[in-house]
């Protein structure tokens, strides 16, 4: 059976959810150690969350998160394409979604809404 993992975030003072699905954990356990330890500082995320797949799983849920935010009305499907090397994209320190043995079955975006924009002229 294939393990679910939900994951959320406060950033902008939202609650942001993301659910993937592992579906080979030895890719998934694998690639969550490279994913930490590609990025400066790894042996303090790993004190800080226990082990290397806490702490690459974070950092890319972290990166997902924020792709999605600034590119907006884009979904799962969207998402998983920029990690995808074959396809000309990918991202610097992350594997493909079928490299990382997940599949992403969801994950809210972030809109800001024209009607939050507070204008305030200060000279005219």
């Amino acid at each position: 059976m294939a393990r679910k993992i939900k994951l959320e975030s406060g950033a902008w003072q939202m609650n942001l959810e993301m659910t993937i699905t592992v579906v080979d954990e030895d890719k998934f356990k694998k690639e969550c150690e490279e994913v930490n330890k590609f990025w400066g500082g790894h042996e303090n995320r790993v004190r800080r969350r226990g082990r290397h797949e806490k702490a690459g799983l974070a950092l890319f849920a972290a990166e997902c998160f924020q792709q999605i935010a600034f590119n907006n009305f884009k979904d799962e499907g969207w998402l998983t394409e920029q990690f995808d090397y074959s396809k000309g994209k990918g991202i610097e320190g992350y594997p493909s979604m079928e490299d990382f043995g997940i599949k992403i079955e969801s994950i809210e975006s972030w809109h800001i809404d024209y009607d939050d924009i507070t204008i305030e002229y200060i000279s005219e």
